[in-house]
């Protein structure tokens, strides 16, 4: 008899047990839900533009709003990038300042106004983009391109006072990016003397452009093309009449050369 109550109390018990489990893990699972959802709304979901697919840089906000390079999307507010477009019409008249990768948010700040294609598209800040008249053998005419870097080689003239005139070569400037080659010009040729009729446009600095309208202006000068792979310069290097003849050559050879006097005694014959 009292086993049986015991058994009773004891099916009982865990009967009020489990239920009381059962109604703890509905309850849970409420408060997980709504929590969820009042994060959900607090939220908020916003309607964006991302790229469909890769938009090349230059492409015109026209192009590819209709060109199938868009695609609406919604998101959670907090995983919208700053600047996102949320109506094609923000970029309508303006045009793809880089390349916009498949899946990236569209922002406002990858693009710019129309008219800064081509040069402008190249310069920003102190840089400033400069033609230079020249023949074909000054701006390597059918030998760089646009893209290009280059190098400008002078020749300055130069006295010092009670001297007689003196001259040095140096490279003046390095690494220019050519913004727009010379044309290629058949009829003079590369080695030609060719009448100043060409020219070149380079980005400069607004330092650098006051050295190369100098040296264009008062000097022999010659641009001289870097390569593409690995560049690399010798630093800052120079070359005189005294240079010409020492180099390589013992004392007693520049002794004759100079008629004893020595390199001391030599002077640029201009």
């Amino acid at each position: 008899m009292v086993n049986s109550i015991l058994s009773r109390y004891r099916v009982r018990n865990a009967v009020v047990a489990g239920g009381l489990a059962v109604v703890g893990a509905l309850l849970v699972v409420a408060y997980v839900t709504s929590y969820r959802n009042s994060v959900t709304r607090g939220a908020g979901l916003i309607s964006v533009y991302v790229a469909a697919r890769d938009i090349p840089e230059g492409t015109a906000g026209a192009t590819a709003t209709g060109g199938g390079y868009l695609r609406r999307e919604t998101v959670l507010r907090r995983n919208v990038v700053s600047g996102a477009i949320s109506n094609p019409i923000q970029v309508a008249n303006l045009a793809a300042a880089q390349t916009i990768f498949a899946g990236e948010q569209l922002t406002v700040k990858q693009f710019h106004s129309i008219a800064q294609q081509g040069t402008l598209a190249e310069i920003a800040g102190n840089v400033r983009a400069i033609t230079v008249p020249g023949n074909n053998s000054q701006l390597l005419a059918g030998i760089v391109k646009t893209g290009n870097r280059v190098d400008v080689l002078a020749n300055l003239k130069y006295s010092i006072k009670g001297g007689q005139a003196e001259s040095v070569t140096r490279i003046i400037l390095r690494n220019l990016l050519v913004l727009n080659a010379p044309s290629s010009n058949s009829n003079t040729g590369l080695g030609g003397a060719g009448a100043t009729n060409n020219s070149i446009t380079l980005a400069v600095t607004d330092a650098q452009a006051a050295k190369l309208f100098f040296a264009t202006q008062n000097t022999a000068w010659s641009l001289m093309l870097r390569p593409v792979a690995r560049p690399t310069d010798t630093g800052a290097v120079s070359a005189t009449v005294q240079d010409m003849i020492a180099g390589g050559l013992s004392s007693q050879q520049i002794s004759q050369l100079t008629s004893g006097q020595g390199l001391a005694g030599v002077t640029d014959a201009g």
